[in-house]
Protein backbone atom coordinates (compact mmCIF):
# COMPACT_ATOMS: atom_id res chain seq x y z
CA UNK A 1 0.00 0.00 0.00
CA UNK A 2 2.97 2.34 0.80
CA UNK A 3 4.19 1.96 -2.77
CA UNK A 4 0.81 2.21 -4.31
CA UNK A 5 0.39 5.22 -2.79
CA UNK A 6 4.17 6.72 -3.09
CA UNK A 7 5.10 5.68 -7.33
CA UNK A 8 0.92 5.62 -8.52
CA UNK A 9 -0.43 8.91 -6.12
CA UNK A 10 2.49 10.91 -5.61
CA UNK A 11 5.18 10.47 -7.86
CA UNK A 12 2.48 10.45 -11.03
CA UNK A 13 0.59 13.56 -9.87
CA UNK A 14 2.94 15.63 -8.13
CA UNK A 15 5.70 14.46 -10.65
CA UNK A 16 8.65 13.58 -7.79
CA UNK A 17 11.23 11.65 -9.11
CA UNK A 18 11.79 10.84 -4.97
CA UNK A 19 9.55 9.22 -3.09
CA UNK A 20 10.67 7.21 -0.49
CA UNK A 21 9.81 9.01 2.20
CA UNK A 22 6.34 8.60 1.25
CA UNK A 23 6.71 5.21 0.35
CA UNK A 24 7.95 4.28 4.21
CA UNK A 25 5.05 6.55 5.88
CA UNK A 26 2.34 4.26 3.95
CA UNK A 27 3.63 1.21 4.52
CA UNK A 28 3.98 2.13 8.12
CA UNK A 29 0.64 3.59 8.19
CA UNK A 30 -0.58 0.15 6.61
CA UNK A 31 1.31 -1.96 8.75
CA UNK A 32 -0.19 0.00 11.92
CA UNK A 33 -3.83 -0.27 10.71
CA UNK A 34 -3.41 -3.98 9.84
CA UNK A 35 -2.16 -4.89 13.46
CA UNK A 36 -5.08 -2.97 14.88
CA UNK A 37 -7.45 -5.14 12.23
CA UNK A 38 -5.58 -8.35 13.55
CA UNK A 39 -5.84 -7.75 17.17
CA UNK A 40 -8.88 -5.39 17.40
CA UNK A 41 -11.29 -7.11 15.49
CA UNK A 42 -11.70 -10.39 17.38
CA UNK A 43 -12.06 -7.94 20.43
CA UNK A 44 -15.23 -6.48 19.05
CA UNK A 45 -16.70 -9.00 16.84
CA UNK A 46 -15.34 -12.38 18.51
CA UNK A 47 -15.12 -15.69 16.53
CA UNK A 48 -16.80 -13.55 13.59
CA UNK A 49 -13.66 -11.63 12.89
CA UNK A 50 -12.97 -14.69 10.69
CA UNK A 51 -13.75 -12.18 8.00
CA UNK A 52 -10.09 -11.27 7.90
CA UNK A 53 -8.84 -14.66 6.74
CA UNK A 54 -11.89 -14.79 4.02
CA UNK A 55 -11.12 -11.15 2.99
CA UNK A 56 -7.56 -11.92 2.62
CA UNK A 57 -7.87 -15.12 0.32
CA UNK A 58 -10.40 -13.22 -2.27
CA UNK A 59 -8.16 -10.53 -2.85
CA UNK A 60 -4.94 -13.21 -3.26
CA UNK A 61 -7.15 -15.36 -5.38
CA UNK A 62 -8.61 -11.97 -7.61
CA UNK A 63 -5.35 -10.51 -8.04
CA UNK A 64 -3.60 -14.42 -8.87
CA UNK A 65 -6.69 -14.93 -11.56
CA UNK A 66 -6.11 -10.95 -13.09
CA UNK A 67 -2.72 -10.69 -12.93
CA UNK A 68 -0.66 -14.18 -12.54
CA UNK A 69 -1.08 -15.53 -16.12
CA UNK A 70 0.34 -11.96 -17.52
CA UNK A 71 3.12 -11.63 -15.02
CA UNK A 72 4.81 -15.10 -15.57
CA UNK A 73 4.05 -14.84 -19.43
CA UNK A 74 5.74 -11.36 -19.07
CA UNK A 75 8.78 -13.19 -17.27
CA UNK A 76 9.31 -16.01 -19.14
CA UNK A 77 7.99 -15.32 -23.31
CA UNK A 78 8.35 -12.88 -24.84
CA UNK A 79 4.81 -13.97 -26.94
CA UNK A 80 2.50 -12.50 -24.57
CA UNK A 81 1.07 -9.67 -26.11
CA UNK A 82 -0.36 -6.21 -24.46
CA UNK A 83 -3.97 -7.24 -26.13
CA UNK A 84 -3.42 -11.02 -24.80
CA UNK A 85 -2.35 -9.71 -21.30
CA UNK A 86 -5.55 -7.49 -20.73
CA UNK A 87 -7.62 -9.92 -22.45
CA UNK A 88 -6.50 -12.55 -19.63
CA UNK A 89 -6.52 -9.65 -17.02
CA UNK A 90 -9.87 -8.83 -17.74
CA UNK A 91 -11.12 -12.64 -18.00
CA UNK A 92 -9.74 -13.37 -14.54
CA UNK A 93 -11.13 -10.32 -12.86
CA UNK A 94 -14.80 -11.30 -14.26
CA UNK A 95 -14.87 -15.45 -13.86
CA UNK A 96 -13.73 -14.81 -9.96
CA UNK A 97 -16.01 -12.40 -9.66
CA UNK A 98 -18.55 -14.12 -10.83
CA UNK A 99 -18.05 -17.14 -9.24
CA UNK A 100 -18.03 -15.09 -5.72
CA UNK A 101 -21.34 -13.45 -6.42
CA UNK A 102 -22.88 -16.12 -8.23
CA UNK A 103 -21.42 -20.06 -7.37
CA UNK A 104 -19.07 -20.19 -3.94
CA UNK A 105 -21.66 -20.16 -1.64
CA UNK A 106 -19.44 -19.47 1.58
CA UNK A 107 -19.22 -15.90 -0.31
CA UNK A 108 -22.04 -15.65 -2.41
CA UNK A 109 -24.60 -16.32 0.15
CA UNK A 110 -23.11 -13.85 1.76
CA UNK A 111 -22.63 -10.90 -0.49
CA UNK A 112 -26.85 -11.74 -1.78
CA UNK A 113 -26.31 -10.78 -5.25
CA UNK A 114 -27.28 -14.02 -6.24
CA UNK A 115 -30.12 -14.56 -3.65
CA UNK A 116 -31.92 -11.19 -4.79
CA UNK A 117 -31.49 -12.28 -8.49
CA UNK A 118 -32.31 -15.86 -8.37
CA UNK A 119 -33.68 -16.40 -5.01
CA UNK A 120 -31.52 -19.01 -4.01
CA UNK A 121 -27.73 -18.57 -2.64
CA UNK A 122 -26.08 -20.25 -5.35
CA UNK A 123 -26.62 -21.02 -8.97
CA UNK A 124 -25.29 -24.13 -8.78
CA UNK A 125 -25.08 -27.02 -6.38
CA UNK A 126 -22.50 -29.40 -5.01
CA UNK A 127 -19.66 -29.71 -6.22
CA UNK A 128 -19.44 -26.65 -7.81
CA UNK A 129 -20.85 -24.46 -5.10
CA UNK A 130 -17.66 -25.64 -2.89
CA UNK A 131 -15.25 -25.14 -5.68
CA UNK A 132 -13.02 -22.25 -5.15
CA UNK A 133 -13.11 -19.36 -7.62
CA UNK A 134 -8.86 -19.49 -8.25
CA UNK A 135 -9.64 -23.05 -9.38
CA UNK A 136 -11.47 -21.79 -12.29
CA UNK A 137 -10.79 -18.59 -12.77
CA UNK A 138 -6.56 -18.30 -12.64
CA UNK A 139 -6.77 -21.56 -15.69
CA UNK A 140 -9.22 -19.72 -17.63
CA UNK A 141 -7.29 -16.86 -17.44
CA UNK A 142 -3.85 -18.41 -18.65
CA UNK A 143 -5.54 -20.37 -21.55
CA UNK A 144 -7.06 -16.82 -22.66
CA UNK A 145 -3.48 -15.15 -22.25
CA UNK A 146 -1.80 -17.53 -24.31
CA UNK A 147 -4.64 -17.64 -26.83
CA UNK A 148 -5.48 -14.03 -27.85
CA UNK A 149 -1.33 -13.61 -27.62
CA UNK A 150 -1.37 -16.15 -30.79
CA UNK A 151 -3.86 -14.42 -32.56
CA UNK A 152 -2.70 -10.65 -31.96
CA UNK A 153 0.28 -9.00 -33.23
CA UNK A 154 3.97 -9.52 -31.38
CA UNK A 155 5.58 -6.93 -30.21
CA UNK A 156 8.66 -5.34 -31.49
CA UNK A 157 11.58 -7.21 -31.60
CA UNK A 158 13.27 -4.01 -31.07
CA UNK A 159 11.32 -3.42 -27.59
CA UNK A 160 11.52 -6.72 -26.22
CA UNK A 161 15.10 -6.33 -26.53
CA UNK A 162 15.54 -3.19 -24.73
CA UNK A 163 12.79 -4.57 -22.05
CA UNK A 164 15.05 -7.18 -21.62
CA UNK A 165 18.19 -5.68 -21.23
CA UNK A 166 16.61 -2.95 -18.38
CA UNK A 167 15.99 -0.22 -20.79
CA UNK A 168 12.69 1.24 -21.22
CA UNK A 169 12.34 3.95 -24.32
Amino acid sequence: MGTALSRDVVEASLHRKSTIGVSRLGTSIAILFSTFLAWGLPRFYGAGSAIIARGTALFFGLCASAFLPMYVGGIYSKKITKAGAIAGMLVGFFASMFWFLFVHEKESSVLRVCQAIFGRPALWGYPWNVVDPIVVALPLSAVVTILVSAFTKKPDPEHLKNCFNGIEK
